[in-house]
């Protein structure tokens, strides 16, 4: 618990002020997932001090009788390691939390990458004490978020749906912490778990506007990690935009999907690209997380447009990524951190975002097409934000959609 010196310096940054002031960062250059130096953080009234990764580095309390983790390894005679834990702050400081990347990991470039943004700004700007754990299969969820837990994390963080059974398992195992994941609602949310979910159909829809108005073959494409309805929402919206363009232009404009069933095999991201760029796509959207990197790189070897997700990739292929769909996974789990923190009322509850709440974008810059494109794009934008255009997140709305005259 916090003490009330501490819940005053805490307060005195609302979680609207986390809101704007996180949209200054990113997930561009990778995190060095070996040596990383010294990281520089201040703290309120004292003077800027390195912390070296040695010295937060924090092993799992193994010889712990409450870490079933290791129990369980040690009975099964399996030498599966414990993961590591990598922290940033005090242990004394005024909100604790913790973060496990799936198996794609920290350097991911995309959504992992972006959570652990949030959270390195939550220390810098807060100075809350944040970890990661990198896990190295789904099997290790659940036990890494015990290791969280047991590190005194008071808020935990699952990213990503996959997490749901690992975060619901230990939220019940754990009912003094509370625990967030991003992309996943339970029908029964514990009151001890808050599920962070976007609206990411809405800059998908503007993603597939761009791709449409941008596109001189008619034929676009889709490439989706999972056919789940998480990515299915991307699928949606970005066909609902080219749609609309094709409305407005008088235009006929194919969209062409493939599910890879995997965010980590970017060698399938390559291939599924090369095939769709061969078949006359000239730009494809990719939902596929670190698989997309191989989406990018076809579009390099093809010349052809690519759009990113989740970070602005533009870095990766400045002049062949036409936009990204920017998914603020920073901004949610700060947000959502200091509310928590702040004692706010979340638990137990499914809270959304998209672009009203600059949770979701596409960025500013736009080398790569015209600014007449750009400003019709932000003028649908507001027309999103306004509700005059409802945006299509899955088959049914869809053809809901495509049915409005």
């Amino acid at each position: 618990m916090f003490s009330v010196s501490k819940m005053r310096k805490l307060t005195a940054l609302p979680a609207v002020a986390i809101l704007s002031l996180a949209l200054v960062s990113g997930c561009g250059a990778k995190e060095a997932s070996g040596d990383q130096g010294a990281v520089k953080t201040q703290e309120a009234g004292t003077e800027e001090k390195d912390i070296a990764k040695d010295a937060e580095k924090q092993q799992a309390p193994e010889d712990k009788p409450e870490d079933k983790a290791a129990a369980g390894s040690e009975a099964s005679g399996e030498e599966d390691p414990i993961n590591e834990i990598f922290t940033l702050g005090d242990d004394d400081a005024i909100l604790k939390t913790g973060m496990v990347s799936d198996v794609a990991g920290i350097n991911d470039q995309s959504f992992n990458q972006s959570a652990w943004e949030g959270m390195k700004f939550l220390n810098l700007n807060v100075g809350a004490r944040v970890s990661y754990i990198e896990a190295g299969s789904e099997a290790e969820f659940e036990r890494d978020l015990d290791m969280l837990t047991a590190a005194g994390n008071e808020i935990c963080w699952g990213v990503g749906y996959k997490f749901a059974d690992a975060v619901l398992a230990a939220a019940k195992s754990h009912p003094d912490t509370h625990y967030g994941i991003v992309d996943y609602a339970y029908d029964d949310i514990p009151e001890n778990v808050t599920c962070a979910l976007f609206r990411a159909q809405e800059p998908s829809f503007l993603a597939g506007y761009i791709a449409a108005r941008v596109s001189k073959t008619g034929k676009v494409g889709f490439v989706g990690g999972m056919d789940v309805d998480t990515l299915r929402a991307f699928q949606y919206g970005y066909m609902g935009g080219v749609a609309l363009a094709d409305r407005e232009c008088g235009t006929k404009t194919e969209v062409v999907t493939d599910y890879i069933g995997s965010f980590e095999d970017s060698y399938k991201g390559m291939t599924t690209a090369d095939s769709m760029y061969a078949g006359g796509c000239d730009v494809i959207f990719h939902a596929a997380g670190g698989a997309g990197e191989g989406v990018i790189d076809s579009a390099k070897n093809n010349n052809k447009f690519v759009i990113g997700v989740d970070c602005d990739q533009s870095y990766l292929a400045p002049d062949n990524v036409l936009t990204s769909v920017v998914k603020r996974v920073d901004v949610i789990l700060a947000n959502i951190s200091v509310q928590y923190g702040m004692r706010d009322n979340i638990g137990g509850k499914e809270l959304e975002y998209g672009l009203a709440e600059h949770a979701l974008e596409i960025p500013p810059e736009h080398p790569n097409y015209s600014d007449e494109i750009y400003d019709d794009a932000m003028e649908v934008r507001g027309r999103i934000v306004s509700n005059e255009i409802i945006v299509p997140y899955d088959e049914t709305s869809y053809n809901e959609f495509m049915a409005e005259e």
